[in-house]
């Protein structure tokens, strides 16, 4: 059970970020989401790997970021994810 609370709390802190990207709120996003749906285009993508790098102070590696592969809410949930349990 606690493992499954911090797995949803990253989850929340990790969307709370995206919305700060976002014109919407973290209450209305959900992993779901794809992320021009949510306002974020291709410029909105760098800036939001930007603030998941500063808000948990991780590195992403270039192999990572393949923009093909990021296309939702989810992909970014799980990419932070890899990095934070390291």
């Amino acid at each position: 059970m606690e493992r499954c609370v911090k797995t949803m709390d990253k989850e929340y802190e990790i969307i709370k970020v995206i919305s700060s990207v976002s014109p919407f709120s973290d209450e209305d996003i959900s992993l779901e989401d794809e992320l021009a749906s949510i306002g974020i285009d291709s410029l909105k993508k760098v800036e939001l790997i930007v603030a998941i790098e500063d808000a948990f102070s991780i590195v992403f590696e270039d192999a990572d970021l393949d923009p093909v592969q990021l296309v939702s809410v989810s992909d970014f949930v799980k990419l932070a994810e890899k990095y934070l349990n390291r």
